[in-house]
């Protein structure tokens, strides 16, 4: 067995794979934008244009996806990007899109990778609740506005459904 396999493997452990599931269901409950999240098992050399390829083919109907974010991750390379839509590409501030890269770039350089998603994942949670709440009756009832894949298939599905 190879050093790098045990590397690898210690990407996520099951139970933080567990908790950033949990996290992403209660990330999607408090607004109407779909929030999406991939790990992809394979290396690549620029995830931000890995990130906006998985975005176009991420099986959404269009009306979500000007208002969609997918936070991605390739775990062999320890890289991640955060792509969304047009409507919450204009809408959310430039300082919001820097202080979510800067917070995950410093969790991930101190190996704490669950740490980085899940903070990640709550920015932009927070970010989508105030430009897209959800009105009172479907945050009620309605299925978390998520969508993820955290054992590694890099093209997000709604697992909700």
């Amino acid at each position: 067995m190879a050093l790098f396999d045990l590397f690898r493997r210690r990407f996520l452990t099951a139970v933080e794979r567990e908790q950033i599931e949990i996290g992403l269901a209660e990330a999607g409950r408090h607004t109407r934008a779909r929030i999406g999240l991939s790990i992809d098992e394979r290396a690549g050399k620029d995830p931000q244009a890995r990130a906006q390829a998985l975005f176009r083919q991420w099986d959404l109907p269009e009306d979500e996806r000007p208002t969609a974010v997918l936070v991605y991750v390739s775990a062999p390379s320890r890289t991640f990007a955060i792509v969304g839509g047009e409507e919450v590409r204009r809408a959310a501030p430039q300082t919001f899109w820097e202080a979510a890269e800067r917070d995950f770039r410093h969790h991930f350089a101190e190996g704490r990778y669950c740490d980085g998603i899940f903070k990640a994942l709550a920015q932009v949670a927070l970010e989508l609740e105030r430009l897209f709440p959800r009105g009172r009756e479907e945050a009620a009832g309605g299925r978390p506005n998520t969508s993820e894949d955290p054992v590694g298939n890099p093209n997000p599905t709604d697992r909700t459904a």
